[in-house]
């Protein structure tokens, strides 16, 4: 069986399958002889030092001949590859399983680093490892989920070839009681109860920066589940420096005499 999900017209082939002298939607079988040619061909005894060229070959065929990791891969470098908007679906289920250290284009790396909110709002340094290639990150205060930074010649390091770039994905981990909303803005979701609701009170909300944000609501303020209240230029600041999204709190209403909440 042909594998019909990757028959998008002008869809290049991805590297694992470049390596093994195939394309996107070869069958299994084709996979497995494909493979075994490899081997044949570049076994020491026919091609001294291609020892990085056996290891590639075992690494596509453990990618490409087992179906699970197949389907996974082939979604990664759609997405890599086509797909821009870090909102959609795909995205998840492109990085669910196993966390991708892939090559998708010849030479090139692409790590995806799971990144927390908080780290994402404050900034911070941090050390990337694979594939014995070690490089430091620096995490800029506003970075977005979905952001690439490139690393050139620190991809794949074939004698005779170009080395590659290690590309690393930011995949932000949502910050637990916030999201991040395009813009530099964040979401906050606070339950209340009922006479909280109508008749006012005062609120605590520990802020991503560490700090704590008091905030009073008027009698009647919510008037209904699902209210926001905008508290303008306290969510995140861009990566250039030039703006600071608003901070929306969205608040549900708990009644506890019938333990509901709406």
């Amino acid at each position: 069986m042909r594998n019909m999900a990757l028959s998008l017209p002008g869809t290049q082939t991805f590297y694992l399958y470049k390596l093994l002298g195939l394309t996107n939607d070869a069958t299994k079988t084709a996979i497995t002889e494909a493979y075994k040619r490899t081997l044949v061909k570049h076994h020491p005894d026919n091609y001294p030092g291609a020892s990085d060229i056996i290891k590639l070959t075992q690494h596509a065929f453990e990618v490409l001949g087992n179906t699970e990791t197949r389907r996974i891969y082939d979604m990664f470098c759609k997405y890599i590859l086509y797909n821009s908007d870090t909102t959609v679906t795909p995205k998840r289920q492109a990085y669910v399983y196993p966390k991708p250290q892939w090559v998708v284009q010849k030479n090139d790396i692409v790590y995806v680093m799971d990144v927390s909110l908080r780290n994402l709002y404050h900034g911070k340094k941090t050390t990337v490892v694979t594939r014995d290639i070690s490089v430091e990150v620096d995490l800029v205060k506003g970075m977005a989920d979905g952001q690439r930074v490139t690393f050139a010649g620190k991809g794949l390091n074939i004698p005779g070839q170009t080395p590659g770039d290690l590309i690393v994905i930011i995949n932000r981990v949502d910050y637990p009681f916030y999201k991040q909303l395009s813009a530099g803005n964040l979401q906050c979701e606070v339950e209340v109860d009922h006479k909280m609701a109508q008749s006012g009170g005062d609120i605590c909300i520990r802020h991503p920066s560490g700090n704590i944000i008091n905030l009073e609501l008027l009698p009647g303020e919510i008037p209904s589940p699902g209210y926001q209240k905008v508290l303008s230029k306290m969510g995140q600041m861009s990566s250039d420096k030039t703006n600071t999204g608003d901070l929306y709190v969205k608040f549900t209403i708990y009644f506890p005499h019938a333990n509901v909440t709406i």
